[in-house]
């Protein structure tokens, strides 16, 4: 579902995240303070993730577990959805 993502770069950053899903860099922010959230790692004075991780923290987190999710900007296909 989310492979165009994941192969688009090995990492995001905090603004990929809060673009293609909607989770603002200030909640990204609190999480890693409060050592919550997805696995990042610091370059310099920037932050990453993974975005395979970042994927696989996202899918285990979603409250309605049968939601199809596809990252804003994908097309919603019969192949990206998945079925749990």
């Amino acid at each position: 579902m989310f492979e165009d993502w994941i192969k688009e770069k090995q990492t995001a950053t905090d603004h990929d995240i809060e673009k293609d899903f909607q989770i603002p860099v200030n909640t990204l922010k609190k999480w890693r303070l409060n050592d919550k959230g997805p696995i990042h790692f610091r370059l310099g004075d920037k932050i990453l993730y993974p975005r395979q991780a970042f994927v696989d923290w996202f899918k285990g987190h979603l409250k309605n577990k049968k939601a199809d999710v596809v990252p804003i900007g994908s097309k919603r296909t019969k192949e990206n959805i998945s079925e749990n």
